[in-house]
């Protein structure tokens, strides 16, 4: 938030404090130690402000090619996973002798 000395030609107050709509219910830790679990699992709300991010040309493109190589990376992941699994069942791993098929070669 901004104060009367951040802005030089603004002749408004100083916004007032707003205080959280809902208190976590954290109780303060133990004098020496802190209670890491409490603060990290606690709830916490964000406060709306009505202000956004508007984001540059570079930077819209910067997120499209991160995101291409994102997905680029996951799909060759899954296409790896998918060849290796193929590879394993179609070997016989994992398949009793019973069930498999006799091959040229074991006759």
């Amino acid at each position: 938030m901004l104060d009367k000395e951040q802005v030089k030609d603004w002749d408004g107050e100083p916004e007032a404090k707003v205080q959280p709509a809902a208190t976590t219910g954290i109780e303060p830790p133990a004098p020496g130690r802190p209670d890491i679990g409490a603060i990290l699992m606690a709830s916490r709300e964000a406060i709306p402000t009505g202000e956004y991010v508007i984001l540059t040309p570079a930077e819209v493109s910067a997120r499209k090619k991160r995101n291409n190589w994102i997905a680029l990376a996951l799909g060759g992941f899954v296409i790896l996973v998918f060849v290796l699994t193929m590879a394993k069942v179609g070997g016989g791993a994992g398949v009793p002798e019973v069930y498999r098929i006799p091959s040229s070669s074991s006759q």
